[in-house]
């Protein structure tokens, strides 16, 4: 190994402009790899969806939850869990709620060329316990080249080891990260994490199947979660009403200033649509 390949120079930096950061979104530098974890059943697709939009078409994510990207490109979403059917569902409402927030045609436009929604009931594995998957690193190569953003949905489906194996989760993410460094495309895929043990303490969270591995290895980390019973007190929200609720939380993002937690709530217009909410706590008899 050539230790020289990688040195910085002190005096070289110090004489001369720092070179620019090529961020895919706020925080998530172009080249590297992103989770989304999140417990299964609380909407990760539709959030991966519209991530994946701001990509392709230069839009805010989910109305105020992260500002336009600074460069738009091509992304690939492969959705393992969806069938064909859902997915034009999703990308129907998806283009109606644009509309209506007064995007026009020519967003649609954007999306249409920009963005490859892919269903994959069966991917190609990139691991398993005795060996490397050539074929799955090979289509991931593939989709990655001349692509901005490439998101996997979930990355369970995309190996066969156990996911409480530290250092197999380890291994399964330098793979993944070894597709995109030195480009300038990203790798984003979501992670579901037991209910049990997904809190909005960073700590916490890493004691979740696998997720310790990634949350390590990674600088950018959402964390999705279902609005609690004792939330929707604290906002004298009904048991049933709170469902349509979740809170979005960029848990690691190191480049750049923290990124604020925001309320989504599920379009009742436009369905599998997040959009972002104001809450406020109920006032005190």
């Amino acid at each position: 190994m050539d230790s020289q390949k990688g040195r910085i120079s002190i005096m070289e930096s110090w004489r001369n402009n720092p070179p620019e950061i090529d961020f895919c979104l706020a925080n998530f530098i172009a080249g590297t790899v992103g989770v989304v974890a999140v417990p299964a059943g609380i909407g990760k697709t539709s959030l991966l969806m519209q991530l994946g939009a701001g990509v392709a078409a230069g839009i805010p994510v989910a109305g105020a939850l992260l500002p336009p990207p600074p460069k738009t490109g091509k992304v690939v979403f492969f959705a393992t869990e969806d069938p064909p059917s859902v997915l034009k569902r999703r990308a129907h409402f998806f283009a109606k709620s644009l509309l209506a927030q007064g995007h026009g045609p020519e967003t649609i436009a954007a999306m249409d060329r920009n963005f490859e929604f892919v269903s994959l009931p069966s991917p190609p594995k990139l691991l398993s316990n005795d060996h490397i998957g050539s074929d799955g690193m090979h289509m991931l190569e593939v989709a990655a080249k001349d692509s901005r953003l490439l998101i996997l949905d979930p990355i369970r489906r995309f190996h066969y080891c156990d996911e409480h194996d530290f250092d197999k989760m380890l291994l399964l993410f330098e793979m993944l990260s070894s597709i995109v460094s030195g480009s300038s495309c990203s790798l984003l895929f979501s992670h579901h994490v037991e209910q049990a043990l997904h809190t909005r303490d960073l700590g916490e969270l890493e004691g979740a199947q696998g997720s310790s591995a990634f949350i390590n290895a990674t600088r950018w980390v959402v964390n999705m979660n279902g609005m609690s019973l004792s939330e929707a007190d604290h906002f004298g929200m009904s048991p049933e009403l709170r469902r349509s609720y979740v809170r979005v939380a960029f848990t690691k993002s190191n480049y750049g200033a923290p990124i604020p937690a925001r309320w989504l709530k599920r379009s009742t217009q436009f369905e599998g649509v997040f959009e972002t909410c104001e809450l406020e706590a109920k006032v005190a008899q």
